[in-house]
């Protein structure tokens, strides 16, 4: 049986990375979007390079890519954690967020469903956030980009349902990334206190190895405590 290929975006670091290097050791080969590569090149893996935010840029490396590749499976996982106080965002902050959170994804995934339809399977897999299930303080715009993943999830899903294509929607709490790079705070020092990507990317695997008539829909994925600490300055 050949190797199904699999499109990721922010695949140089963290979940995307561990994605990439977890669906490698099951047979699948991959296509990873990202403005840079990984330090270290990845096994069967096609690295392009292409800025999320720019749309146009996007979508023209989503045609390419599936005109070169037998792509059937996409993972939106490209993003930010743009965190702070609503009125301390500028107009052009918020929208630089929500395109690259939220609109990139759709864009991506419009891009892929005329092809996925004639698959014989297909899955698309959104990595959101338990922020998309509850909101919390200082996270409006995050959470905003998040909650709408999630409906675009729950509704893709009825739409290509005869396709045999199956959209899911992982939401992780806390992951030890450099996603907490940029913000005054991080999860607390304990191994229980924050995942490590190769969990979310086992839950990505659960997904794309589900049986053809056994959709997984969402899975929560969340630290067994959750602690949070003030980020030390370097």
């Amino acid at each position: 049986m050949k190797k199904r290929c699999v499109l990721i975006t922010g695949g140089s670091r963290g979940i995307g990375l561990a994605c990439a290097q977890t669906l490698a050791d099951n047979g699948f080969t991959t296509v990873t979007f990202s403005r840079t590569p990984a330090e270290q090149p990845l096994e069967f893996n096609t690295h392009v390079s292409v800025d999320l935010t720019d749309l146009a840029a996007t979508s023209k490396a989503a045609r390419q890519v599936l005109a070169q590749f037998d792509i059937s499976a996409l993972i939106c996982n490209a993003g930010r954690g743009d965190i702070g106080s609503l009125e301390n965002f500028s107009s052009q902050q918020i929208q630089d967020s929500i395109t690259l959170n939220l609109i990139s994804p759709l864009c991506i995934a419009r891009e892929c469903l005329p092809a996925f339809r004639k698959q014989s399977r297909s899955d698309i897999v959104f990595i959101g956030s338990t922020s998309a299930l509850q909101g919390g303080r200082y996270g409006s715009v995050y959470s905003a980009a998040k909650f709408g993943l999630r409906g675009v999830a729950q509704s893709l899903t009825h739409e290509v349902a005869a396709a045999n294509c199956h959209v899911g929607i992982v939401q992780p709490g806390m992951v030890r990334t450099t996603f907490f790079d940029n913000l005054d705070f991080e999860p607390g020092p304990e191994e229980a206190h924050a995942l490590e990507a190769n969990d979310v990317a086992s839950a990505v695997k659960s997904m794309l190895l589900s049986p053809d008539g056994a959709v997984i829909n969402e899975l929560v994925v969340q630290p067994r405590q959750h602690v949070v600490q003030k980020r030390k300055k370097l």
